[in-house]
């Protein structure tokens, strides 16, 4: 049976997680807990390796949801059939997880059956719908990075070094979505003066825009979008 999200209708198969008996928080002892640690410690792992390739990304990462829950889970996307010929069957596999961020759905983490309760996952409860959540969000970077390449490489130019102290004022406050203008009354200086320095920095960084500017310093560690969240 499939966990559906809100909103969509189940199948003939489907249940809601209420209706999932034998399979919380009270099946999980301290053994375990350290094995379903050491699972999502694996899997975020592999999530750093992953970021930032383009090839075989979604298949290497649905074998080893497989492989790090020891073919008792299987992750399958909307727009990807596995290769893999260790698959489990489809009559094994009992309840289906949404997997997703925020409104965006990529498949379902399907779990196989208790042997011993058919109706409930093999996996408690609670370790299935946070690895299903955690799928989601390792997808969701996995696009990001894909979407924007610089984010999750370092660049092979140290070039911040090159800047003076002006110019880094410049590009912190670029950074923090300061205007030209906005940039001249905070450093008491000249528009056209802010307009010199943020040519300088696209030279000394090696892009043509304000949009790249910001791209490589945060690709060089030298901005945090964090750092104005709080």
């Amino acid at each position: 049976m499939t966990i559906q999200p809100k909103g969509q209708k189940p199948s003939p198969k489907a249940a809601s997680s209420p209706d999932v008996q034998g399979s919380g928080a009270d099946d999980i002892t301290s053994t375990s807990l350290a094995e379903y640690a050491q699972m999502f410690v694996h899997l975020f792992n592999i999530g750093q390796v992953l970021c930032g390739q383009t090839q075989g990304v979604a298949e290497r990462f649905c074998q080893e949801v497989a492989l790090v829950t020891q073919e008792r889970a299987q992750l399958r996307l909307h727009y990807h059939k596995s290769t893999s010929t260790a698959a489990v069957s489809a009559q094994a596999l009992s309840t289906g997880f949404p997997v997703q961020f925020r409104d965006r759905s990529y498949g379902t983490l399907y779990v196989v059956s208790n042997p011993t309760q058919t109706v409930s996952p093999i996996l408690p409860l609670p370790v299935a719908q946070i690895l299903a959540q955690t799928c989601g969000w390792l997808l969701f970077t996995f696009e990001l990075a894909a979407c924007f390449p610089g984010l999750s490489t370092q660049s092979e130019q140290q070039t911040y070094g090159a800047l003076t102290k002006r110019e880094r004022e410049v590009l912190m406050l670029m950074c923090q979505g300061y205007g030209q203008e906005a940039i001249a009354r905070a450093l008491s200086i000249t528009p056209a003066t802010v307009s010199k320095h943020r040519q300088h920095i696209y030279e000394h960084l090696g892009v043509r825009n304000e949009r790249d500017a910001i791209l490589a310093a945060y690709q060089e560690g030298l901005f945090s979008p964090l750092e104005h969240l709080y």
